[in-house]
């Protein structure tokens, strides 16, 4: 079943945020990030971390990531004492504080965008995107909590994969696997286009050059600007996280086999 759409951003200013995509998620998706929000006040954090969209993936009962994450044994508490190790809470904030999406977890539903225009006919992002960006990210404690709770990221990642397949083979009729047609185009581009393209590589979203420009022709650069100013904004400070991110994981890694 194809969860539902909607176009409406009202509401905290997570959403807000999420506005600015320039994508459409869906209802289930848009519960997660209001989810995510209200887990990050539990912890009295300021900010919206991977962590953070993971608890409201799992909170978002309706959602194909939930019931992918129930089904591979990661559950709320245990994620939410995880965090509590990892991270613990902060001191209290003002009921009126404004968190937003951290850099890292901007490039995570960047990837869920990315995921949805690869997976479904009508480019909606539903959680099941929001679950494989996440995955695809892969250096944030979202990710970091879901290996060290002895899953696999890449079995969640087929798992992912596969309810959708079930969910496309239900909803959609079958498409022609193979083209006639040749899909390659050779171009010239500048070096504004070369930089947006080095970057989205070496953030990670996607894994080449071709692949990169392949996505930037289809959504196209201008109707992701804000996205990609996000991503130049990120890539010096992922590395420094990337280190920061391991050191985490390995920490928790030891903890839970003593």
């Amino acid at each position: 079943m194809i969860e539902q759409k909607n176009e409406s951003q009202e509401g905290p200013f997570i959403l807000q945020q999420v506005a600015n995509f320039s994508a459409s998620f869906t209802e289930q998706a848009l519960r997660s990030f209001v989810f995510a929000d209200e887990e990050a006040a539990q912890f009295n954090h300021n900010y919206i971390g991977t962590e953070h969209l993971l608890l409201g993936l799992l909170r978002e009962e309706e959602g194909i990531a939930f019931r992918v994450l129930k089904e591979s044994g990661i559950e709320l508490q245990r994620v939410r004492a995880a965090i509590a190790y990892i991270i613990g809470k902060a001191t209290p904030q003002p009921p009126s504080t404004e968190r937003g999406l951290t850099p890292r977890a901007q490039v995570v539903v960047t990837l869920a965008i990315s995921e949805g225009w690869r997976s479904s006919t009508d480019h909606y992002v539903g959680t099941e995107h929001l679950l494989l960006g996440l995955i695809r990210e892969g250096e944030g404690i979202g990710a970091a909590v879901i290996a060290n709770l002895g899953v696999p990221l890449e079995q969640v990642r087929s798992k992912v994969l596969q309810a959708i397949v079930e969910r496309v083979s239900t909803t959609e009729p079958p498409k022609d696997t193979i083209k006639n047609k040749s899909n390659v185009v050779t171009c010239r581009i500048d070096d504004q286009d070369m930089s947006a393209i080095d970057a989205l590589v070496e953030v990670g979203i996607r894994s080449t050059r071709s692949d990169a420009a392949s996505w930037l022709i289809h959504t196209g650069i201008e109707a992701n600007a804000s996205i990609l100013e996000s991503v130049f904004e990120t890539v010096t400070e992922i590395r420094q996280l990337r280190t920061k991110a391991q050191t985490i994981a390995q920490q928790v890694g030891k903890k839970e086999s003593n």
